[in-house]
């Protein structure tokens, strides 16, 4: 029993220094992965030490980095422009946004696209008119003494006459009282001053030379007087219904009235009829214009122009006219005359030129076409490129590009300045370096109501 006591304890305390020394072993351990962690985060200090230290170059080298990627992405989009990167990132991205916009108002389309350019432009515009009369060459032919016409030659309004020619046949009582006086001092020899003066008297009456002879020679009055044309030309009945020229009645150059002796014969009341025109039958009184004759060797080119072209017109503005009746021969002539019109509820403006016609090529009433040119520099657009929706004028500009390449358009209006048959001029609206579609009629129907 002692022996197994003995054993006992001697294992007991083997146990109990095997478990020190466990525990030692353990410590020890404990110990060094605590000195491994504190030689660790010595390392990652210093770590973090030397980061800081270089943390200068390391931005500069992410900036180099960066700068190697912005360049190598430009290499892949060589040879567009930064519109067309902007705009093709933006759609990639916004596509479904462009796809619900409204289509009166933006169309994904792959019309043609152009850009405006500043220019020269020769700007043409044009005006439509007509030949009409040179009134300043219209001649009255007035009666000069009153009475009753029996027999008239001139039957219509434009009708041709020769200088010299008979106009009209006169009964006048009050002439007929003149040549009695004339025909009873040739029978008195001896008074050859009061001769000469009853003569004068029939010169200023408007008989000529040969017609106081030939009553000279028969020795008695006629019945009628023939009145003959002193001038050549187209007889006008009514110019100012054409002219604006007033119906007062005065003297023609060359025709003088005779003032004496005339309140002596009774005086004739005048027929006038609403066209001014003149008939067989119908009683004149002295001075009272018959018509009007014009020779027509120089005419007026009448011709009105829109509105926005007429703040363009001036006097001596060079002009280029066509007439419809020779569409192969041009005139070259100025602008003489600017008029304001109101007629027929419209105000405008009319442009008057003169013409030659000493050949008579040129015809009253026929219609001319007037046309000037001047340069101006502007931005510009092919006509095509314009749509107008009444008073507004709208482009169709590119936006953007969807990912399958379609151009993406939206309305934009601009204003608008001289335009012709080929291109037009931009003044509001639209800056250069733009792109707008080629062709904007065909960007929308004729059922579209296009919102702007």
């Amino acid at each position: 029993m002692a022996n197994y006591g003995l054993f006992l304890l001697t294992a007991g305390v083997t146990l109990v220094f095997i478990a020190c020394n466990d525990k030692e072993d353990k410590h020890s351990g404990h110990n060094s992965k605590i000195t491994e962690a504190k030689k660790d985060s010595g390392m990652q200090h210093d770590a973090m030490e030397g980061m800081q230290m270089n943390d200068d170059s390391s931005k500069s080298m992410n900036n180099m980095s960066s700068d190697t990627v912005n360049h190598s992405s430009h290499n892949t989009m060589d040879g567009m422009s930064m519109n067309d990167k902007n705009s093709i990132a933006d759609t990639a991205v916004n596509e479904i946004y462009w796809n619900t916009m409204p289509a009166n108002q933006t169309v994904i389309s792959t019309q043609k696209v152009i850009e405006p350019v500043d220019s020269n432009m020769n700007y043409t515009f044009k005006g439509n008119g007509y030949i009409s009369f040179d009134f300043r060459r219209s001649h009255k032919v007035p009666v000069r003494i009153g009475g009753r016409i029996e027999r008239l030659y001139v039957k219509y309004n434009y009708q041709y006459i020769k200088k010299g020619e008979k106009i009209l046949e006169l009964y006048s009582p009050e002439i007929n009282t003149y040549i009695e006086e004339f025909l009873f001092l040739i029978r008195q020899p001896a008074d050859s001053a009061l001769l000469n003066k009853a003569k004068q008297k029939l010169l200023l009456l408007g008989l000529s030379t040969a017609q106081i002879k030939q009553i000279q020679n028969s020795s008695q009055a006629p019945l009628t007087i023939s009145v003959y044309s002193p001038f050549e030309g187209y007889v006008l009945f009514n110019p100012s219904a054409m002219s604006g020229m007033g119906t007062t009645v005065n003297t023609s150059a060359g025709m003088g009235g005779m003032n004496s002796g005339a309140s002596a014969a009774p005086s004739v009341s005048p027929t006038v009829l609403p066209d001014n025109s003149i008939r067989e039958g119908m009683y004149v009184a002295k001075d009272q214009t018959l018509f009007w004759i014009n020779d027509f060797k120089e005419v007026w080119g009448i011709a009105a122009f829109t509105k926005e072209n007429e703040k363009y017109l001036r006097k001596g503005l060079p002009v280029t006219v066509t007439n419809e009746l020779m569409p192969e021969k041009t005139f070259q002539t100025s602008i003489q005359f600017m008029e304001q019109i109101y007629q027929g509820g419209q105000k405008f403006s009319q442009a008057r030129i003169y013409l030659p016609n000493t050949s008579g090529i040129l015809k009253q009433n026929s219609l001319i076409t007037v046309s000037s040119s001047m340069p101006v520099r502007s931005l510009m657009v092919p006509a095509s490129s314009v749509y107008y929706l009444g008073k507004i004028a709208i482009v169709w500009v590119r936006t953007g590009v969807t990912k399958e390449g379609s151009n993406i358009f939206q309305s934009r209006v601009v204003r608008i300045g001289h335009r012709d048959s080929r291109m037009v001029q931009i003044l509001e609206g639209l800056n250069a370096g733009e792109l707008i579609a080629k062709d904007a009629g065909y960007m929308a129907d004729s059922e579209t109501i296009i919102k702007y």
